[in-house]
């Protein structure tokens, strides 16, 4: 059995002779442009030889659809049998043929070989570091199965693949993972948070946003403290999270609370309670799993290469730099269509604070909204009660328009959306019902 580490959570692993090629991202300019892989992959998408794809969920460095377009439809994609089947229907209409599987059964792949998907058991934003809900099917913050992590087995060595499902929301599931597999002889887990805070929000200071970003990278260190400890594997690597946000966007790596790979590795081994050796992978590198050796030593990128990379993508376009401009008035005219649905969710769900989400474009246009009152034009400002977002025109207009043309979370993730709070408080609901604000 061998894995080798592609990009951040693009894996392929050769299990029974069969090679699974996991949550492909291989290209660059991912949640509408802004997010890329440095190093680059050293290898050509083309040239991957693979016989099944499994994707763990919807987002963007999961289900890269630039990164789809150039796999081979012919190769089945597995994931979990979802309720909801947003993620079913996203792959089917790239044309690929979708095997659901159901939660923990496993799947033969041939050769002695097999996969499990378990679901997480729930979401909450607040856990993953994320403030928009991903899911469009949520009800009264019901916990809604969205990430799935994976189990890959040859019968002698196994694989735990965590996904982006952070400790707390699969508690339950990692007990049953270990009561069926004792010996888990690789974990790959998560190390940092890709939501947008801090470095989208609005500080007092610079101080102040330090410690924000310190304070979340300890969060996510810790969980994946917590995972090893839980899970007790041979061996782990920290993957995921391995992105830098490129274009005019690249000022904010800085602040994004992401420690480096060799940081998270250092703090992760430094936290737990368990012997379990910690390695990392080079892109285009391999682990075997009979020798335990992997054939080349990573090495950290030094943070000048880093920068002069992320400089070089200052003047790249990002997906929405093309679409046409309506003007102010026809913009307000969709911000106006898209609030009776906004207001439907809030109703749905029972969320009636008072606080307005008033929406900017940077260059003038402004609009207030909440969650029973459609939106006015903002002449001045209220000095409380308020959560202010700053977006691109072009990328607003398409956020009005539906997910089809783009999502209110993929947008925070992306860190196209960014926020002032007054009060500095987090309401669920206010960001859950934002992602109901299209037409």
């Amino acid at each position: 059995m061998k894995i080798t580490h592609l990009q951040s959570s693009s894996e392929l692993i050769e299990a029974g002779g069969v090679r699974i090629l996991t949550d492909p991202w291989l290209v660059q300019g991912e949640y509408y442009g802004s997010w890329y892989h440095y190093p680059p992959l050293p290898m050509d998408v083309d040239s991957l030889d693979y016989d099944a794809i499994y994707v763990s969920h919807i987002h963007p460095d999961h289900l890269s659809r630039k990164t789809f377009q150039r796999l081979d439809r012919r190769k089945p994609v597995l994931i979990h049998r979802f309720e909801e089947k947003f993620l079913k229907r996203n792959i089917e209409a790239m044309g690929f043929t979708v095997v659901e599987l159901d939660h923990g059964v496993p799947h033969d792949l041939g050769g002695g070989a097999s996969i499990e998907i378990y679901a997480a058991d729930n979401c909450d934003p607040e856990l993953c570091a994320k403030f928009i809900g991903c899911a469009p099917v949520e009800s009264a913050f019901r916990f809604t199965q969205i990430d799935s992590l994976a189990v890959i087995t040859d019968g002698t060595h196994t694989v735990l693949n965590t996904n982006d499902c952070p400790f707390d929301l699969s508690r339950t599931v990692i007990e049953r993972v270990k009561r069926r597999h004792p010996v888990i002889d690789l974990m790959l887990v998560g190390y940092a948070g890709a939501g947008p805070y801090p470095q989208c929000f609005t500080f007092a200071d610079d101080a102040g946003r330090r410690a924000a970003a310190a304070r979340k990278e300890a969060q996510f260190i810790a969980q994946a403290v917590r995972y090893v400890d839980a899970v007790q594997p041979r061996a782990f690597m920290p993957f995921a999270g391995t992105y830098v946000l490129g274009g005019r966007l690249g000022p904010l790596n800085g602040t994004r609370g992401v420690p480096s790979l060799a940081e998270a590795l250092a703090r992760i081994e430094a936290g737990i309670s368990v012997e379990s050796r910690g390695f990392l992978l080079p892109a285009g590198e391999s682990f075997d799993f009979g020798s335990e050796e992997v054939s080349a030593a990573y090495r950290e990128p030094a943070a000048e290469e880093v920068a002069a990379f992320v400089a070089s993508t200052a003047g790249a376009p990002y997906d929405y730099d093309d679409v046409e401009d309506v003007g102010d008035a026809a913009l307000f005219d969709a911000l106006s269509a898209a609030h009776p649905r906004f207001a439907a969710k809030a109703r749905d769900i029972g969320f009636d604070s008072p606080t307005r989400i008033v929406v900017r474009d940077g260059n003038g246009f402004a609009a207030a909204f909440d969650a029973v009152n459609g939106p006015e034009p903002v002449e001045a400002m209220p000095e409380a009660g308020f959560v202010e977002i700053t977006v691109d025109r072009r990328l607003l207009q398409q956020l009005l328009k539906g997910p089809r043309f783009a999502h209110w979370n993929n947008a925070e993730i992306g860190s196209h959306l960014h926020y002032r709070r007054v009060p500095d408080t987090f309401e669920r609901g206010l960001y859950y019902c934002l992602s109901a604000l299209h037409v």
